[in-house]
C-alpha cells in the first residue's frame, strides 16, 4: 500500500468498454485507479507512479499484453508488482506467471476478488 493512500491498481486494458467497467469496480470498492489504454503507457505509469497491483488485458496492439508482462518481471522497478491477468485465453494465461487470472467476460465480484487477495484496503 502506498502510504495514507488507498491501494492504487493500474489498469492496462485497451477496450473503452472493459477498461470503464474494471475502473468502476475497482473505484467502487475504494481503489485507486489509474489507466492505460496500451502496454507502451501501461509501462510507462508502472515505472513512475506508486502502483500496488496491475490489472492487464493479454490482447492488446501495438503491444502485446504478453509481451508487457515480461518486460514487467524483467524490470526490476517493477517485477514485485502483482498482475491480475484479465483475458479471454485462459490456457495462455495460466502458463504465465502471475498473481491472478479473471477470465473474460468477467463478473466484477471476481475481479475484486482477486484485487483483495492480493492488495488489502486496509
Amino acid at each position: 500500500m502506498t502510504g495514507l493512500l488507498p491501494p492504487t491498481v493500474l489498469v492496462i486494458e485497451d477496450d473503452p468498454e472493459v477498461l470503464g467497467i474494471i475502473r468502476a469496480h475497482l473505484a467502487g470498492a475504494g481503489y485507486r485507479v489509474l489507466v492505460a489504454t496500451g502496454g507502451e503507457s501501461g509501462l510507462e505509469l508502472a515505472r513512475t507512479q506508486p502502483v500496488d497491483l496491475i490489472t492487464l488485458d493479454l490482447f492488446m496492439s501495438p503491444v502485446d499484453g504478453r509481451d508487457v508482462f515480461h518486460q514487467l518481471r524483467a524490470d526490476v522497478a517493477t517485477r514485485n508488482i502483482p498482475v491480475v491477468l484479465v483475458t479471454v485465453a485462459d490456457e495462455l494465461a495460466s502458463k504465465m506467471d502471475a498473481e491472478g487470472l479473471v477470465s473474460k467476460p468477467f463478473v466484477g465480484r471476481r475481479l475484486l476478488a482477486e484485487v483483495r487477495r492480493l492488495v488489502s484496503l486496509s
